[in-house]
């Protein structure tokens, strides 16, 4: 099992990071795991390209998870992609796809009247899915978790197994029983990591150039209530036990000396930062 980062980010525009997404070569099935802005460019920055896919996964319908999915689509398609592609997400996944395919008709028709390309690929397989389900692959199997992502449900993470090894991506969410149950048995858990600095810093949002970008203090508790913080992470993936960890949605004023360290005084296993394009085999 292969896995890329293809982005690392947040919902905030970020020079280093790309939206968050994660590409999986499972065996001989391409497999994309969110869809945040630029992962079409970074897909093919790794030499691959959207053509390829065979899955795409979606946690939840977060626009930093979805506004690449229509960059995917069209770019896949225009490109002969020979088959339709199969997406799996939570329950509003169908509707969110008509809507998208909706949105983009008057040049999809012109495509289809002067390009020639095909009518086919356009034909979107859609597979809704919740807690427990499972989907199986030729020689793997995805198994999706429910996970707690504060107001938005509902949010999903996914298992992934492939030969003997095993990849559990978070999602967004906060601290909750389902990561540490299925990151239990894992080889690798990628967690999201949405808090850059201490909560009682006056930068703990910033874009790039260093604007604040939530000073309302009940918006910034809600958000760190619907995510997870360092010092939460650490005590969640040692009670998993999992021997590898790399977090992933990473805000723009992410301070990575105070985030390892304060998660490596609490999990002792293997830690990583993630960052764009990083590959490695779980």
């Amino acid at each position: 099992m292969e896995l890329t980062l293809l982005g690392t980010g947040t919902p905030h525009p970020n020079p280093l990071r790309a939206g968050p997404s994660q590409h999986i070569q499972l065996g001989s099935s391409s497999v994309l795991v969110d869809c945040g802005s630029g992962v079409a460019r970074r897909m093919v920055e790794v030499g691959k390209h959207p053509v390829e896919l065979d899955y795409i996964f979606v946690t939840h319908m977060h626009s930093d998870h979805t506004i690449d999915l229509a960059h995917l689509l069209i770019s896949g398609w225009i490109a002969n992609r020979s088959k339709p592609y199969t997406i799996v997400g939570p329950p509003q996944t169908q509707e969110f796809v008509n809507r998208l395919v909706h949105a983009f008709e008057f040049d999809i028709k012109l495509r289809r009247l002067h390009d020639r390309v095909g009518d086919e690929v356009m034909n979107i397989n859609v597979i809704e899915v919740g807690e427990g389900d499972t989907l199986d692959g030729s020689d793997w199997q995805a198994t999706v978790i429910e996970v707690d992502h504060g107001y938005l449900k509902p949010a999903l993470g996914f298992i992934f197994d492939h030969d003997s090894a095993k990849l559990v991506i978070s999602g967004d969410t906060a601290p909750c029983d389902a990561i540490i149950k299925a990151a239990s048995n894992a080889n690798l858990l990628v967690h999201e990591l949405t808090q850059g600095r201490p909560a009682n810093e006056a930068n703990f949002m910033v874009d790039p150039k260093g604007n604040e970008l939530q000073s309302n203090p009940e918006i910034r508790n809600r958000i760190a209530d619907s995510h997870t913080t360092p010092d939460q992470l650490g005590p969640l993936a040692q009670e998993s036990g999992v021997p590898k960890l790399i977090v992933s949605h990473l805000p723009s004023n992410f301070d990575e000396p105070w985030a390892t360290q304060v998660i490596t005084s609490s999990y002792k296993g293997e830690f990583k930062v993630g960052h764009d394009l990083l590959q490695l085999t779980v």
